[in-house]
């Protein structure tokens, strides 16, 4: 006789992670074989009826995530014992409460419970103080190396500590944590809400509305790259081998996503020639410098101070992500196919982002 099933919670249904996630759990994914009940988390009544034409066997539920009682007790009331959390990777007023849940729902059942926290590649790289000498391998000692930092950035300083504080809180409260770290994130969501990502979305807001990209950083800086077909199949490969208690979790849980890594000067000049293009423009060779009025002007398009334009356009990241490849995660998309799909994702991406109007006159409407 099969045994009760395990009662699975993801998050962030609209969003771009967790809607083309949950799109996979339902059509790729048997749900049946490996025995789970999934619940998705909506914000809003009307986002109900969206979870229910993919089809499939899943319980939507409403819920806000900055609703701390409501969460626990959606979580305690469907008796949820792993929590697969794609939104706001900045707050850790957003994951207690579902670690604090987890923990009640241990005691009453007497079974594992688990918490995956989605981060993101920002907090292991030079804009928090990591060491780009070499790269941070995902089973090597992170946690030991994030508690030794000191972040000078005036903002990535408020968020450094987040997943290691998960880590702390998880473990003193019995429940095992994973940190899925994605970087850019690249290619069409597959979910009924957003369909495209952030930081390759930037890039194309600021062609569009100055007409230019731009050097920011001093040297050609890299960052790790990651197709969201990839992304979503790391967190399946989590997700089946918790539940066979066979995942690295706690301060051995971290799984950073990357499938190689792309330089920001190579993917500007990509995106800024694949717009002109668009408009029969002739393609540029080399990037301009950014000036200060430039970095202004980026800042402004972007709705954030100057200092956070190089956070969003640049920056080195270095890591390697082995423990989920141990699980036997294989990611299929590369650079190459990243740099030969710049058009198709530009293209995706203007035709996606219709509420941004440039100023620019390099786009057609």
């Amino acid at each position: 006789m099969m045994s009760e099933p395990t009662a699975v919670l993801l998050t962030g249904a609209s969003g771009y992670l967790g809607g083309s996630l949950l799109v996979y759990l339902l059509h790729k994914f048997n749900l049946r074989s490996q025995n789970i009940k999934l619940f998705t988390l909506v914000r809003k009544a009307e986002q109900v009826g969206k979870v229910l034409e993919l089809g499939g066997d899943v319980t939507p539920l409403v819920g806000d995530v900055q609703d701390a009682e409501g969460i626990k007790k959606l979580v305690i009331d469907n008796s949820v014992s792993v929590v697969l959390e794609t939104v706001d990777a900045r707050q850790f007023a957003v994951a207690k409460p579902f670690i604090e849940a987890l923990t009640i729902v241990k005691e009453r059942l007497n079974v594992p419970v688990h918490f995956i926290h989605t981060s993101g590649a920002k907090m292991f790289s030079s804009h928090v103080g990591v060491d780009q000498s070499t790269f941070l391998k995902d089973d090597g000692d992170v946690y030991a190396t994030m508690a030794r930092l000191d972040t000078r950035h005036p903002v990535m300083k408020q968020f450094v500590s987040l997943n290691n504080q998960i880590i702390d809180f998880a473990e003193n409260n019995g429940v095992r944590s994973y940190i899925v770290a994605p970087p850019m994130v690249y290619g069409p969501g597959t979910g009924f809400g957003n369909k495209v990502s952030i930081q390759i979305v930037a890039l194309v807001r600021v062609a569009r509305a100055l007409g230019q990209l731009y050097q920011v950083d001093n040297t050609d800086t890299i960052w790790p790259l990651m197709h969201i077909d990839d992304q979503v199949t790391l967190y399946v490969t989590v997700l089946s081998n918790l539940l066979r208690l066979q995942a690295p979790y706690g301060k051995n849980g971290i799984y950073f996503s990357e499938n190689g890594t792309f330089g920001w000067r190579s993917l500007s000049l990509a995106v800024i020639n694949a717009l002109r293009n668009r408009n029969s423009i002739g393609i540029i060779h080399k990037l301009p410098v950014a000036t200060d009025e430039d970095l202004i002007a980026m800042g402004e398009v972007l709705d954030c101070n100057v200092g956070m334009v190089p956070v969003s356009l640049a920056g080195n990241c270095l890591i390697r992500g082995n423990n989920a490849r141990k699980l036997g995660w294989a990611p299929q998309h590369d650079v190459e196919h990243l740099m030969s799909n710049v058009d198709n994702e530009v293209a995706f991406i203007v035709k996606e982002d219709s509420t941004f109007v440039p100023k620019a006159q390099l786009v057609l409407p």
